[in-house]
């Protein structure tokens, strides 16, 4: 089944129109006739509120059409995500690659701790993006927490815990206009600041990150993204497959950054679920 189809068939399941789903997800009824017929291909954004809408996986969205993630990341990734660095691609500069004979590869990869959260329900209204407390947890052992400390409508602060439940960094969360500004503080580092906004030109969201030397590489509202830092990769983050909330698999590499690639990844994902929540309640 091609997209398409899938995308037919996943509007025809909900009883909506062609009208309906376009104004669900901020595009032209036109372009989501576009979409059904294979003339054209949605971009991230829209896979990422589509696979939302319509309780499914962005992999079970393009099954059967492998080209067409591909060429949608191609297409809009400076639309999605403005960063200031481009990184490199090149793995051998991640992590501490065995070189001195004293690790083999499988032993390598344990350094870098593997940690899954599943996004809790928001509290109150679901697009002020509030969550009670966030756990991340490698081997049932919660390895990070974010808990939260004050929300006000949609401001809310958070600190960041490690395992012994020390406070290793804070998350604020305030508003430019009307789309979400979070900033990130970790001892040691500078403010690292991630933001949502609209861009009238490109008829886009972006968005963009600054501070600390940090960067994105890949889709922030598709399967899979890394985190980068003076060239440095120090985290990875995948969508997982699970019923009902969101989850996700992040991992750390080793090191002092820990802390700071954990809150980075945490901004994207309450941003990527700030775009979830906006889709459920225009349903």
């Amino acid at each position: 089944m091609n997209v398409g189809e899938q995308i037919r068939r996943g509007r025809e399941a909900l009883g909506m129109s062609q009208t309906d789903l376009a104004d669900a997800i901020w595009v032209s009824r036109n372009t989501v006739s576009n979409w059904e017929t294979g003339a054209t291909t949605p971009d991230i954004q829209s896979f990422i509120l589509m696979s939302a809408l319509f309780g499914i996986t962005i992999d079970e969205m393009v099954k059967g059409d492998a080209n067409v993630m591909a060429q949608a990341i191609a297409r809009d990734r400076n639309r999605l995500l403005v960063v200031g660095p481009e990184f490199p691609k090149d793995d051998s500069k991640v992590g501490d690659a065995a070189g001195d004979g004293s690790q083999n590869g499988s032993e390598a990869e344990d350094d870098a701790a593997s940690i899954t959260l599943t996004m809790p329900e928001p509290q109150g209204n679901e697009v002020f993006g509030n969550y009670e407390r966030i756990e991340a947890s490698h081997d049932g052992v919660p390895e990070f927490r974010l808990v939260r400390t004050f929300a006000l409508l949609s401001m809310s602060n958070y600190r960041i815990e490690n395992r012994a439940g020390e406070v290793v960094g804070t998350i604020h969360r305030g508003r430019a206009l009307f789309d979400p500004v979070y900033q990130l503080r970790v001892p040691g580092f500078e403010r690292v600041q991630v933001k949502r906004g609209w861009k009238p030109a490109d008829f886009r969201y972006v968005y963009t990150i600054e501070g600390e030397g940090v960067g994105v590489d890949g889709a922030v509202l598709g399967d899979e993204f890394s985190i980068w830092r003076h060239e440095e990769r120090i985290a990875t983050v995948r969508a997982l497959r699970g019923a009902g909330r969101p989850v996700y698999g992040i991992e750390l590499e080793d090191g002092d950054a820990r802390p700071l690639a954990f809150g980075v990844a945490m901004m994207f994902l309450m941003l990527r679920d700030y775009d979830r929540c906006w889709v459920r309640t225009s349903r």
